[in-house]
């Protein structure tokens, strides 16, 4: 057996920089390996931008399941979708419910027992990686978008205390059956709008809150309230249509600030992912692992023997 002790040795490893950013302030940086591969991750100090010379313009931004976050000014809006995270969810309550049957056959300590413990670990943490890379996804396409439209004050619905003496409520106690509860109970609207504050703070964005009941019902030109049918708001009064959700923002924005009431140039919806069958063929060229091919190819081969 060798051991024999090697003295260990301080050296200095030269890594171009090839990022278009200053790392002179970075204050932490570590190399990982990851999908094959050495990384130079590192984290560098953002100032934030100031926007004290621009023109006030608002935004609102209302939070849902449906669509995670919806922005809109006086003549957009974006709507970004949230039933991927709300998919996953569900699976893994749904998935850790059905360990946690099974655990309860077994005798505690056992092989068997411990088996579905790091099953239930495993589930967390991938749900969490999942579930926290597309609530920076969809953040970062909301805070593109007030950028790109200058925008200078965001205001965001206070949605804290929806269930909120539910069972003393007649009225919320007949909205809110099994399924509902499990769906409020597993809303990530507080994560979400944790990273939509500071990510608007760094670009200089004014970031308010106000509470937002009645703000998809509430009509900007009639001053009526109205309930909307399915996911469109329609008022008697006046015959005009809007996307319940795009109202809401708008009315979240009025409690707060000034904001015209007019009909809307654009509205964009969007994915927090490109899904593979949304892409092109140069697209999906270019996403395609180099090993898909030989492992597909190795597949066939073992089911014709």
């Amino acid at each position: 057996m060798w051991t024999e002790k090697v003295p260990k040795k301080n050296k200095a490893v030269v890594i171009l920089n090839r990022s278009d950013e200053d790392l002179e302030s970075c204050n932490y940086a570590e190399i990982v390996w990851r999908n094959g591969a050495y990384w130079f991750c590192y984290s560098v100090q953002v100032p934030e931008k100031d926007l004290s010379s621009y023109d006030v313009k608002v935004a609102g931004g209302d939070l849902g399941e449906i669509h995670a976050v919806t922005v809109a000014t006086e003549a957009k809006a974006l709507l970004v979708s949230g039933r991927a995270m709300r998919s996953l969810s569900q699976f893994r309550a749904k998935a850790l419910a059905d360990l946690s049957k099974k655990m309860s056959r077994c005798k505690k300590g056992s092989n068997q027992w411990e088996k579905y413990i790091q099953a239930k670990k495993r589930i967390r943490q991938k749900s969490k990686n999942l579930l926290h890379e597309l609530e920076h996804k969809t953040t970062k396409e909301i805070i593109a978008f007030l950028e790109e439209e200058h925008v200078t004050n965001f205001v965001i619905g206070h949605v804290s205390g929806i269930k909120k003496n539910t069972k003393k409520n007649s009225q919320k106690k007949r909205k809110t059956n099994k399924k509902r509860g499990q769906q409020l109970s597993l809303w990530n609207q507080g994560k979400i709008k944790q990273k939509l504050t500071y990510k608007a703070q760094l670009k200089g964005i004014v970031v308010e809150e106000t509470e937002e009941s009645y703000t998809s019902q509430d009509c900007p030109f009639c001053g009526g309230r109205h309930h909307a049918n399915g996911r469109n708001f329609r008022c008697s009064v006046h015959q005009t249509e809007i996307h319940r959700d795009v109202n809401g923002a708008q009315n979240i924005a009025r409690k707060k600030h000034h904001v015209d009431a007019k009909p809307l140039l654009s509205v964009v919806y969007k994915q927090p992912v490109w899904y593979k069958h949304f892409l092109s063929e140069e697209q999906r060229q270019k996403t395609k692992h180099p090993n898909d091919q030989p492992r597909k190819v190795k597949r066939i081969a073992s089911r014709m023997a």
